[in-house]
C-alpha cells in the first residue's frame, strides 16, 4: 500500500536569505530631502522608529496664489532641494594609509552627487505636478512681475528646468571619471547640475567671475557714477557697455575676451532678458517682504546675479549692498544697466 504522506516542504533558507538582500537592496530615504521637500508634499514623511514625527506648520495666506502646496509659508526662498547638499568628507587619521583615506573621500564625493540626483529627481517630479498651474499666455519673468507667482514657486522652476537639461552630459561624466569626477567638473562648471556643485567648483567660479568684473572696471571702459533711465532696447547699445554688462554678469564666455572679439550679435538679447529678470525679481523680494527675509544662500545668490562680490564678505556686508541696490532702483532715473555699469560706491541714494 502506498502511504499518502505530504511531500516535504521546501528549506526556506533561500528565500528567507532572498527577502533580506531585497530589503537591504531597497533604496533608503535621504534625511537631507526629507527635510527639504516634507513643506512641498502633501503626504506625511517616512517616520522612521528613532525619529520623532514632523510638526506640520499651518499654512500661510497670501493675496498671490502660491503653486506650491500651502504648507510652505515662505515665498522668497525656493526649496533647499534646488541647492547643493551638504558634503562631508572625511578626515584622515595618522594611522590610516592614503589609498583607504582617497578611497573614502571619493565614496563621499559621489553619495553627494547621488543625493543631488536624487534631489533632481524629486524637483522634476513636483514639478510636472505643478505643471498644469504655470501660465503658458506669458513668460515666467512676466508672470513673477504680474503676481501671478510667487518668487519661490519662479525660481524653483528655473532652477528645476536648468537642472535636468544638465542631467545627460552630468550623467555620462561620472560614469566615465567615478571618483575622478571633482577633478573634472571644476573646469566645466557649465555642464554640472546646481545640485551637484561642490563647494569648491562654487568657489572658484565666483573668484574667476569676480576678477573678471574688477578688470572690466580698471579698464575704465564705464565712467563711473554713470546712470541711465529706462533702456530702450530696439537701439543698439553701445559697444564698451556691452562689453562691460556680458562681462559683469558672466553672458559670454572670457574666451572671447582672449581673442580679443565681443560677441556683439549675440548680447544684446542676452543683456535684455537678464535685466528682465532682476528687475522682475526686484519687483518679487520688494513685495514679499524684502532683502532681510532671503536666507543666507539666497541672499549670495541674488548679489551674484547683480553683479557684486561675495567671496570673502561677510553675510552681512552682502544684505547692505542688496539694501543699496534696492534703494537705488526705486529711483526713476535708475535702471539695472546704469547700476551695472556704476561701482556700488558711486550708486546714487533715494
Amino acid at each position: 500500500m502506498f502511504s499518502l504522506r505530504q511531500p516535504p516542504k521546501p528549506c526556506t533558507c533561500t528565500s528567507h536569505i532572498r527577502k533580506q538582500l531585497l530589503l537591504a537592496l531597497q533604496p533608503k530615504p535621504s534625511p537631507f530631502l526629507i527635510r527639504a521637500l516634507y513643506p512641498y508634499s502633501t503626504k506625511p514623511p517616512p517616520v522612521r522608529p528613532h525619529e520623532p514625527k514632523h510638526f506640520s506648520p499651518a499654512a500661510s495666506h497670501h493675496q498671490t496664489k502660491p503653486l506650491l502646496p500651502q504648507q510652505r509659508a515662505d515665498t522668497l526662498n525656493p526649496p533647499p532641494t534646488t541647492l547643493p547638499p551638504p558634503l562631508t568628507l572625511p578626515t584622515r587619521e595618522p594611522s590610516q594609509s592614503r589609498p583607504v583615506f582617497y578611497f573614502r573621500t571619493g565614496r563621499a564625493y559621489l553619495t553627494f552627487y547621488k543625493t543631488g540626483i536624487k534631489a533632481i529627481w524629486s524637483n522634476y517630479k513636483l514639478l510636472r505636478q505643478l505643471g498644469p498651474r504655470i501660465p503658458r499666455d506669458r513668460s515666467l519673468e512676466q508672470s513673477l512681475r504680474d503676481g501671478v507667482i510667487r518668487r519661490a514657486d519662479y525660481h524653483f522652476v528655473r532652477r528645476t528646468r536648468s537642472d535636468i537639461a544638465r542631467i545627460p552630459l552630468f550623467g555620462l561624466m561620472l560614469c566615465i571619471f567615478g571618483e575622478f569626477t571633482p577633478l573634472v567638473v571644476i573646469f566645466l562648471s557649465g555642464a554640472v547640475p546646481r545640485t551637484c556643485h561642490i563647494p569648491r567648483q562654487v568657489e572658484r567660479a565666483r573668484e574667476k567671475a569676480e576678477a573678471r568684473r574688477r578688470i572690466s572696471f580698471r579698464e575704465g571702459t564705464v565712467v563711473d557714477g554713470q546712470r541711465m533711465g529706462k533702456v530702450d532696447y530696439s537701439r543698439e547699445l553701445p559697444k564698451p557697455i556691452l562689453r562691460h554688462v556680458g562681462r559683469t554678469l558672466g553672458l559670454y564666455s572670457n574666451l572671447w575676451d582672449r581673442i580679443g572679439v565681443t560677441p556683439t550679435i549675440l548680447l544684446p538679447r542676452k543683456i535684455r532678458n537678464a535685466t528682465e529678470r532682476i528687475e522682475a525679481d526686484d519687483l518679487a523680494i520688494q513685495r514679499e517682504g524684502g532683502m532681510k527675509g532671503l536666507s543666507e544662500d539666497e541672499a549670495k545668490l541674488a548679489a551674484e546675479a547683480r553683479g557684486l562680490d561675495v567671496v570673502g564678505r561677510s553675510i552681512n556686508n552682502i544684505r547692505f549692498e542688496l539694501e543699496r541696490w534696492m534703494e537705488a532702483r526705486k529711483r526713476k532715473d535708475t535702471s539695472v544697466i546704469g547700476l551695472l555699469c556704476t561701482r556700488p560706491s558711486a550708486w546714487p541714494r533715494s
